[in-house]
């Protein structure tokens, strides 16, 4: 068989990057006095890193997300109220895997969003599905999938999630209807998989806000249970 049978082959295969790397190695003669089970490894490593980027670029674009926020651009300056060593540990992403959630407050600018995002990188860097929607976004998803009846998909595909980031929760008044459908969201998740909750209210305002007791405490117990929490502070970054 020759070479460029072979070639064809893998094209068939689809094994992009096995056969980029045997054809950079058929035109390279130094290739030749290396052990032949080498060359199948970096044939082999180069197909593993082209599906590694494959699924990634999937991964941030299915994501949504608001800001394309490296975790490498994090601002640990004074007056921000950010713990680099708690960082940088759930940039690692053990709390995903442990199914614990994650709550960001503070005043508008103090880069809550950003943060989250840069977060939900990491999170697809680690292979995990990420979702960004602001509230009132996923209450209008919500209303048209009751209207044309799909909601019960749309729960299920958010329940899926490994990562569901929510930006700006009791930012405007929502509808008890509108509440109630969220906490069933956060219930069909809980304990399953992990939620990011960003607002400009403090957690212990959001009772105020959902108002009605019973609705709070279901709703404050679900994602409080396994959280972290952090409270942006400082002047805006805007």
């Amino acid at each position: 068989m020759s070479n460029a049978q072979i070639l064809d082959l893998l094209h068939e295969l689809r094994l992009t990057g096995f056969r980029e790397e045997l054809d950079h190695q058929l035109q390279n003669p130094q290739y030749s006095d290396m052990p032949f089970t080498d060359r199948i490894l970096r044939m082999l490593q180069a197909e593993t890193e082209r599906r590694y980027r494959n699924k990634l670029e999937r991964l941030i674009k299915a994501a949504q997300f608001k800001y394309l926020a490296s975790p490498d651009e994090i601002r640990y300056q004074n007056g921000r109220n950010l713990d680099k060593a708690e960082i940088l540990a759930l940039l690692k992403c053990d709390w995903i895997v442990r199914k614990q959630n994650l709550i960001l407050s503070g005043a508008s600018g103090t880069g809550k969003t950003w943060l989250a995002c840069a977060l939900g990188m990491s999170a697809a860097h680690h292979e995990h599905t990420v979702r960004y929607v602001r509230a009132g976004r996923l209450a209008e998803e919500i209303m048209y999938a009751r209207l044309d009846g799909t909601i019960s998909k749309l729960r299920t595909k958010l329940s899926r999630l490994d990562v569901l980031i929510i930006d700006d929760f009791a930012l405007s008044p929502m509808a008890r209807q509108e509440l109630t459908d969220l906490f069933e969201i956060i219930e069909d998740r809980s304990a399953k998989s992990s939620t990011i909750m960003i607002a400009q209210r403090a957690p212990q305002e959001w009772y105020d806000y959902i108002s009605d007791p019973l609705l709070a405490d279901a709703f404050m117990d679900r994602i409080r249970s396994r959280a972290h929490f952090l409270q942006l502070e400082g002047k805006s970054m805007r």
